[in-house]
């Protein structure tokens, strides 16, 4: 994949997190409550990439995604 920014090619890898409660996209000023909930967030303008998980069970999650070192951007499909 080319990076949409400098046209460059760009790095296959992933975005990944561990004993999270999920991964989220929130617009400014959007917030997870207590108990993370999928309507919660979307009824925020929020995405959830990944869970959302309210457990104290270890979990990870992963995105692929590609990143460009030159620009400092990550593309990610969800």
């Amino acid at each position: 994949m080319n990076c949409p920014v400098c046209g460059k090619e760009m790095e296959k890898g992933k975005v990944t997190t561990d004993y999270s409660r999920g991964l989220f996209f929130l617009p400014p000023g959007g917030k997870i409550g207590f108990v993370a909930t999928r309507k919660g967030i979307e009824k925020q303008g929020g995405i959830v990439l990944d869970g959302p998980y309210n457990t104290n069970l270890p979990n990870e999650t992963e995105i692929p995604a590609y990143i460009c070192r030159d620009c400092r951007k990550i593309v990610m499909e969800y």
